[in-house]
């Protein structure tokens, strides 16, 4: 499985979250926040938030000392008290390419990169959010193409 090692800035997330758990709770149980979220209005709220970093939603677990938050977000330099806002540090990551059924694909991306590739590679595990990414677009059509980003050292 082919991906990219990428370096990110320091990145302002802004969004709706919710707290699971553990992260397989999060895993199982975030589709359900997705439906929920793309049928409600929130989706037209959050994109008019999103700045040029990245022009798409993000689905962001940050680890809490009692499980994991889940968060649908985009990136924005405007903190509202409409949303919910975090920071994601700067660093390296994985990135894996997911294309379609995307949810299906993130999940089997995310388990072959934890069990096969990183303990194969010479890449550790950093300390801080991993996340998945969902350009704007037509998630549906033929060619599109998410990704799935893990903190690397």
């Amino acid at each position: 499985m082919a991906y990219e090692v990428k370096h990110l800035e320091e990145l302002t997330v802004v969004g709706e979250k919710r707290s699971y758990d553990s992260i397989e709770d999060a895993q199982q149980k975030s589709q359900q926040f997705w439906t929920g979220f793309k049928q409600s209005d929130q989706r037209a709220r959050l994109t008019i938030e999103a700045d040029d970093q990245f022009q798409g939603f993000f689905g962001i677990y940050f680890p809490t000392d009692n499980g994991v938050d889940y968060m649908i977000g985009v990136s924005s330099a405007r903190e509202t008290s409409e949303w919910t806002s975090h920071h994601i540090p700067a660093g390296n990551y994985l990135v894996f390419e997911a294309g379609r059924p995307v949810s299906r694909e993130i999940q089997r991306i995310t388990n072959e990169a934890y069990e096969v590739i990183i303990p194969a590679s010479q890449h550790d595990l950093r300390n801080a959010p991993e996340f998945e990414y969902y350009p704007f677009g037509n998630v549906t059509a033929a060619d599109y193409t998410a990704e799935m980003w893990i903190p690397v050292e």
